[in-house]
């Protein structure tokens, strides 16, 4: 029961600091569209507060693989709602796909972006005009972080 407690907080605090991230790293794309430039010091901002939003969707997901799991093999001695099995693998799903967003955003998008400036040292205006996949994974990313999060406080 301890465990059950503990992966519960560890699964709360993952998805507030992951939140949290989410949205610092949505903001500062905003900001680097308009300045068209990213000094040294919000490079490595933005690099550590995606890892910790890397880390944190990993951590959401394999809870939630665990708890998809935990339904399965409990299923035998106890019958569980269909509406249970529904929120498990809608939370699952979204888990999912913020773990895929994450993972794109910081091991690729966010590379090319700084590969970019690296060899123009600016980001000119067709370059964010063509290169719009990174603020959309910023915002698809901040909108899984808060539907996941509402999944689990409403519920």
């Amino acid at each position: 029961m301890n465990l059950i407690f503990i992966l519960y907080v560890l699964h709360q605090i993952s998805l507030a600091v992951g939140l949290a991230c989410s949205l610092i790293v949505d903001v500062f794309i905003v900001l680097v569209e308009k300045s068209k430039h990213i000094r040294h010091t919000e490079k490595n901002i933005l690099n550590r507060t995606l890892s910790y939003s890397f880390i944190c969707a990993l951590i959401v997901f394999f809870i939630q693989m665990g708890y998809i799991f935990f339904l399965i093999l409990t299923d035998m001695s106890s019958n569980y709602p269909a509406k249970l099995y529904g929120f498990a693998a809608l939370t699952t799903l979204i888990s999912t796909c913020l773990l895929f967003c994450v993972a794109s955003q910081k091991y690729y998008q966010v590379k090319v972006l700084f590969r970019y400036q690296e060899k123009h040292q600016h980001l000119s205006n067709s370059f964010i005009t063509h290169h719009k996949e990174l603020s959309y994974t910023a915002i698809l990313s901040v909108i899984l972080w808060i539907a996941l999060y509402i999944c689990y406080v409403i519920v």
